[in-house]
């Protein structure tokens, strides 16, 4: 009788533990899209122009800078540098010096219909694929961030 009982109780154990498991499993998987998008912030990049500008020191050599401008709803320097950080990892291979880009708002209505954005920026973004010095290993150390400052 009592191998029985042994017998019963470990298979209503595992079970539990199955049961547990399953629905441990089920939440995991059915956490809000929300949640799992917590480092993407939309932008769109437009008028994007390669310029070759040739260096002071050596007429022989050109600094490759592309200049455009970001579309984006995003206010906070947090927003922006992750939207930098994308940036970056994009056009990583495109063998450029650097990007400088302006940071602008849709455009609500207020404007150009023909305008995609507002023509006011609210800050710019500037990425430098060539360190500044031999010591700067840091991937966040070429993103440069500034904000204006609006009355």
């Amino acid at each position: 009788m009592k191998v029985l009982s042994s017998i019963r109780f470990w298979i209503i154990f595992m079970s539990c533990i199955t049961l547990c498991f399953a629905l441990f499993l089920i939440g995991e998987y059915n956490k809000p899209k929300a949640a799992s998008n917590e480092g993407t912030v939309p932008y769109d990049i437009l008028y994007t122009k390669q310029n070759h500008i040739p260096l002071m020191h050596d007429t022989h050599k050109e600094k490759v800078v592309m200049k455009g401008m970001v579309i984006t709803d995003a206010t906070s320097y947090k927003q922006l540098e992750i939207i930098a950080k994308q940036i970056k990892e994009r056009y990583a291979q495109a063998k450029l010096d650097s990007i400088e880009l302006t940071i602008h708002n849709k455009n609500n209505g207020q404007y150009y219909d023909d305008l995609a954005y507002e023509p006011t920026a609210k800050g710019n973004i500037v990425i430098s694929y060539t360190p500044l010095t031999e010591t700067e290993h840091s991937i966040n150390k070429n993103i440069n961030i500034q904000l204006n400052k609006h009355p």
